[in-house]
């Protein structure tokens, strides 16, 4: 009888290949969060920024500038939450059973183009 040694699999590497796995499952579910994290933070600057020109311009109404301000505690929350994600990656053990911070709301914003966008198809 032969022995092919190069099929030998340890204890030892299915340890390995399994901290692998769980270390590349967490880089992907870290990368989703800041990604969605980063297109919030885009989404409620952009329509921040929006406002303000109105504001410049004295052509924003007493709604708008409120939008405004309940959007910019939004925006603090989402900018939190992504500076919060990149402490995950210190946690120790941090891809075996990394803690998650909570994701904040979702602002519904009527005037975003993604929104306006998504209702027309």
């Amino acid at each position: 009888m032969n022995i092919d040694w190069s099929q030998l699999i340890t204890k030892s590497m299915k340890d390995a290949a399994e901290q692998a796995a769980q270390l590349s499952a967490a880089k992907a579910e870290l990368s989703s969060r800041n990604t969605r994290a980063l297109a919030q933070i885009s989404r409620i600057q952009e329509r921040i920024d929006t406002i303000g020109y109105g504001i410049d311009a004295g052509e924003a109404t007493p709604e708008d500038e409120a939008e405004q301000s309940a959007l910019l505690v939004d925006l603090k929350a989402w900018k939190n939450y992504k500076f919060a994600l990149g402490k995950v990656t210190v946690q120790p053990g941090w891809y075996a059973a990394p803690v998650w911070p909570a994701e904040p709301k979702v602002p519904v914003i009527v005037a975003d183009p993604q929104t306006v966008a998504a209702d027309l198809i």
